[in-house]
């Protein structure tokens, strides 16, 4: 059995992007043939990938070249995430016995994509964040090819996390992570929601508040602890596994089923261990880490011809 992921209608998906199918396949034309002018990037990104940016993008060509250059410059700047992606490399794998990560396989009535983190052990010395966020952006680059949405829901179960894991999530480590997920990922938030909140959940919030968009921090909702009637109103029950009131499978049967559908990918994470960005061959100057996250000054845009 392997997860299979409901889908968007393409039509649809593109018209709620403000486009239509035909100047979709026009633009990955068009992005096909800039990126083998490109002479610092690969220029075998699958069809897919490109399709994935450009919606990702809203239909913007020029934004999807611009993520679709940060995708393969991200790896090197950022190798605690994109690089040793082995699947069954003994850290991802220890990290799933304490933590699942799931892309629920139905779609919203307002077709966006739910996923769900659930902490399984409260054992703050068991909780790498960097690891974590690595599974997160291997399913999704997964997804790239095999999904399509109007946007996603991040579901945070706080049952089982304390001060101490939150103490892990640094300002470094949140600001890497929200630049791949938009810059190179063409991530779409819709919606954030933490689940079962401890008394401490401010915290978290003005943690994540201070590396998003205002817009996207509007998205924020808190759930109390065993308050999914509110949770519910918002995301519907139909969608849910059987551990948040659902009656779709449980998170452990979909958590083992990415595994495998990661897993599945092995050979693909393997090859890409050596694919990103050579800024020796950049036309321009080479970016530097500190510039592109706002460590010593503001985020800076790629410039794209």
């Amino acid at each position: 059995m392997s997860l299979t992921l409901e889908v968007c209608n393409m039509d649809e998906l593109c018209v709620a992007m403000g486009g239509s199918e035909t100047l979709l396949l026009d633009y990955c034309d068009k992005l096909q043939d800039w990126l083998k002018l490109q002479p610092h990037l690969p220029h075998d990104t699958p069809r897919k990938q490109l399709e994935w940016l450009i919606l990702g993008s809203k239909m913007s060509l020029e934004r999807a070249k611009q993520k679709l250059d940060m995708y393969y410059t991200i790896r090197r700047l950022v190798p605690e995430l994109f690089m040793n992606r082995d699947p069954r490399d003994s850290g991802l794998t220890d990290l799933h016995d304490v933590t699942r990560y799931v892309i629920l396989p139905k779609l919203t009535p307002e077709n966006c994509r739910t996923c769900i983190l659930q902490p399984t052990v409260n054992d703050v010395n068991k909780f790498d964040p960097w690891l974590l966020h690595k599974y997160m952006f291997m399913v999704g680059d997964i997804r790239m090819v095999e999904d399509r949405s109007v946007g996603d829901i991040f579901v945070y179960d706080l049952a089982m996390i304390s001060l101490g894991h939150v103490m892990k999530l640094t300002p470094t480590l949140l600001k890497k992570c929200e630049v791949a997920a938009s810059e190179a990922y063409a991530t779409r938030i819709r919606g954030i929601h933490f689940i079962n909140a401890p008394p401490f959940v401010d915290r978290i919030v003005t943690m994540v508040k201070s590396v998003l968009k205002p817009k996207l921090a509007a998205r924020m909702h808190v759930h109390a602890v065993g308050d999914l009637e509110s949770f519910h109103r918002l995301v519907p029950k139909s969608i849910l596994p059987k551990d948040y009131g659902g009656s779709y499978s449980t998170m452990k049967e979909i958590s083992d089923l990415l595994r495998k559908k990661v897993d599945d990918w092995r050979d693909w994470f393997l090859e890409q261990e050596k694919v990103f960005a050579d800024e020796r061959l950049r036309p321009g100057p080479a970016f530097d880490e500190n510039d592109l996250f706002g460590f010593s000054g503001s985020f800076r845009k790629l410039a794209v011809d």
